[in-house]
């Protein structure tokens, strides 16, 4: 009974091939896209589950100061109190490039991260050489990734070899890795010993002349016994209110599980994902596949007078509704399954596109595994199912003699559910075209807002951690730039907008104290930066080590009506004078609002060198600074950044975010593309008697393409007025994000319906004008 299902199902499918052809292509798109989409899901899922352990790993959290950073010294504590915790381990990164030498050779190595030996005992670490159960020999050990490895010593054995970090810390190798995966929230390149004091690369304190609050932060992950109650463990830790006093105020955990996705606390230092971006792809992926969905439903409707004789013949010679309902979801099921294989394979001839947008390896064969296969088949014989049910019910309800009497069959209510599906496609297609155009208008007015400093040919150089010893050698590179001829002005700074390091509390004030962000800086920062002076006076060299200025939101921060009197009392022991107060310029991308700054004048090793060049002969100049670094620091690469590129790289992920939108957009408006193609097809050729009385009647070709087109028109009206309030609220939520931001405009609105309505006329266009165009004696004969 089966393979006849099965034989007319592939019967009526070739019958209807040009129909057949357009759902099977809807479905295929829509597939492959749904499966990019899985297939990335999964990805984000899997970070740190492969972690033999990872079920009972938490990662100790400040609950009252939303913090990740916990003093080290929390980790013994807790140690010894709670039997409950099987191990503890200390983790701390630098997300920065590190300076490293090597006989005498630089090199800067990512992401240097500090550890302690109970690490490599609570995760998965796979080694290379060295000894995993113990692979410091001492404080002074150093392990590298294997990629790191050969870009130190090639193909050399590293074990024993000698490092030195920083150009200060002497490193020798014991242990080489494997890279961590590309699902792991670690990204280590080089691993210390937290054991050796040099490498707690941070702190923090509220008052520099009290060393007791001083907190030196790391992130501290417990490994709790089997069956142990988390929740039971956090109130005992926290009755205790003075066990980790000072430096925890209540504690709480986060599931190592959680950590990649769901982690919002400040200072995680492992890498973080987007799960709002999960939430956003999984609806993208639900109503690509549900315009898919839509198509088949609607022009199976639509074709109700064919198929109405079909079924009323059958019904007449002893079909039952069963059959007939069975008849109609093997269709749809079959449909599906081949629309399921095309998707195969047109996801192979994508995957170029999308490894580029999704930026991580898309892998097919995860799908085919057990118990995945089981649930994909699943799925495309559900979707299938779903497919069919509705055409396979309400044709399976037609009474034959209506049929044969030529009575319109379900015509009021297959008009109303095809309309309404019509309308949800022009929806969704309006509601992508509004949203992309909102993401890249943001895009761009992040990238041309003024930023309170001048930008333009703006040009910086990272300095490496120079020994006292060799300072002369960075004053005399910094000396010899300062004098070339195309660069206009140059200064020497701890910090620079877009990368402060360091904060301080004012201690002017017990209810403001706030840490403000400090940048140490020379007599000639605010000239080449162009930052403008509201009150006060710039920095003279006299000034050194004394003086201050503050910006706007600093002051308005503080409270203060002027700068008379007042001192930046942290750093020295009578503080600094606050000689300035400058208009607030951007440190960070527009994503936070501009926040209080301090610019100390002080020289202190030099991290970075900002300089203006001219715009004469920039290559000549990049040719001279590389040429000046070759002489004064040949051991160590050179690391620049034009500042108008280093901060547009901040919005790389709104860029790619407007990619991914922008890709199923288009993917989206031309899957409702495909299905309105054919609805236009079987408009036309419904109405081809209709036409070819009105042209002999004496229609022109133009009250041809009206009347064909005007019902398109009013559904992509309607669906304009549905799609412009949704899209609003929704493209406006993600606006929140950004401290600054673009206005919707009303010629927004204006350009998403007109493209609707561009996209739908010239999708039916085509098919209405060959429809007009065509002879009325041959459409007279129609039928």
């Amino acid at each position: 009974m089966l393979s006849y299902y099965i034989k007319i199902a592939f019967k009526n499918l070739w019958n209807n091939k040009k129909y057949s052809a357009i759902n099977i292509a809807g479905f295929a798109f829509s597939l492959s896209i749904f499966l990019a989409i899985i297939l990335f899901v999964l990805h984000e899922k899997s970070f740190d589950r492969y972690h033999q352990n990872s079920e009972t790993i938490y990662r100790l959290i400040d609950v009252e100061e939303n913090s990740s950073s916990i003093d080290y010294r929390v980790k013994d504590v807790l140690i010894q109190q709670y039997a409950k915790i099987k191990n503890a381990c200390l983790y701390q990164q630098v997300n920065s490039n590190i300076p490293v030498t090597y006989d005498n050779t630089g090199f800067y190595v990512k992401n240097i991260s500090s550890v302690d030996n109970a690490f490599f005992e609570m995760f998965d670490v796979e080694f290379v050489k060295g000894n995993k159960y113990r692979p410091f020999d001492n404080i002074n050990s150093v392990i590298l990734t294997e990629s790191n490895a050969h870009m130190l010593f090639g193909n050399d054995d590293p074990i024993g070899k000698e490092l030195t970090l920083r150009n200060r810390f002497p490193l020798v190798v014991s242990a080489i890795i494997k890279d961590f995966p590309g699902n792991s929230s670690f990204d280590p390149g080089m691993i210390v010993c937290a054991d050796n004091e040099n490498f707690r690369f941070s702190y923090s304190c509220s008052k520099c002349d009290d060393f007791s609050t001083h907190i030196w932060p790391f992130r501290i992950y417990l490994q709790l016994n089997e069956k142990t109650d988390q929740s039971a463990l956090l109130s005992s830790i926290n009755s205790n209110p003075d066990l980790l006093n000072p430096y925890v105020e209540k504690a709480g955990l986060i599931s190592l599980h959680d950590i990649y996705l769901n982690d919002k606390t400040y200072g995680s230092q492992t890498k973080r994902g987007n799960p709002g971006l999960i939430r956003l792809l999984l609806a993208v992926a639900f109503v690509i596949l549900s315009l898919a969905i839509i198509n088949y439903i609607n022009l199976t409707l639509a074709q109700q007078q064919k198929r109405g004789k079909e079924i009323g013949v059958r019904k007449t010679i002893g079909a039952s509704k069963k059959d007939l309902i069975i008849q109609f979801l093997m269709e749809s099921v079959i449909v599906s399954f081949i629309a399921f294989g095309i998707s195969l394979i047109l996801f192979e001839l994508l995957y170029p596109l999308f490894n580029d947008i999704f930026n991580v390896p898309l892998r097919l064969s995860v799908l085919f595994k057990f118990p995945k296969n089981i649930t994909m088949f699943l799925a495309v014989l559900t979707i299938g199912l779903i497919t069919g049910i509705w055409p396979a019910l309400l044709f399976s309800s037609i009474n034959p003699t209506s049929i044969f009497s030529k009575r319109i069959i379900l015509r009021s209510r297959k008009n109303y559910s095809r309309n309404v599906l019509t309308v949800f496609q022009f929806t969704v297609s309006i509601a992508l075209i509004f949203c992309v155009i909102v993401i890249w208008k943001q895009i761009e007015y992040s990238k041309h807002k003024d930023l309170g400093f001048n930008k333009d040919q703006l040009l910086r150089i990272d300095l490496p951690r120079i020994s006292d010893s060799n300072q002369n050698v960075a004053t005399g590179f910094i000396d010899k730039l300062r004098d070339f001829a195309y660069i206009t002005d140059l200064t020497a700074s701890n910090g620079v907008p877009g990368r402060i390091s360091t904060s301080m509390s004012a201690n002017v004030d017990e209810e403001k104290n706030d840490g403000l962000s400090i940048i140490f800086a020379d007599t000639s920062f605010i000239k080449t930066f162009d930052l403008t002076i509201l009150e006060g006076r710039d920095f003279l060299y006299g000034d050194k080590q004394k003086s201050c200025m503050i910006n706007k939101a600093a002051l308005e921060y503080f409270e203060w009506e002027n700068i008379e009197n007042k001192r930046f009392k942290n750093g020295m022991p009578d503080g600094y004078e606050i000689i300035g107060v400058l208009e607030d310029f951007h440190i960070s991308s527009f994503h936070d609002v501009v926040k209080p700054v301090a610019v100390l004048l002080s020289f202190p090793d030099p991290r970075q060198i900002s300089l203006k060049i001219s715009g004469d002969n920039i290559g000549a100049t990049m040719d001279f600074i590389q040429k000046s670094w070759k002489e004064a620091l040949p051991e160590y690469p050179l690391e620049y950044q034009f500042y108008d590129d280093w901060f547009n790289s901040m919005y790389e992920k709104e860029e790619r975010f407007g990619k991914i939108i922008s890709f199923f957009a288009i993917l989206a408006i031309s899957i409702s593309c495909i299905g309105i193609l054919g609805l236009a097809i079987f408009t036309s050729e419904r109405r081809t008697k209709e036409v070819g009385i009105r042209k002999v009647n004496g229609a022109s070709i133009e009250n041809i393409l009206f009347l064909l087109t005007k019902e398109f028109t009013l559904w992509v009206i309607i669906a304009f007025v549905i799609a412009a309030p949704l899209a609003f609220f929704a493209i406006n939520r993600w606006l929140q994000d950004f401290a600054y931001r673009t206005e919707i405009s009303w010629w927004v609105f204006a350009v998403s319906g007109l493209s609707a309505l561009l996209i739908a006329w010239g999708t039916v266009g085509w098919q209405s004008l060959r429809a007009a165009l065509r002879n009325p004696v041959e459409a007279l004969r129609y039928e």
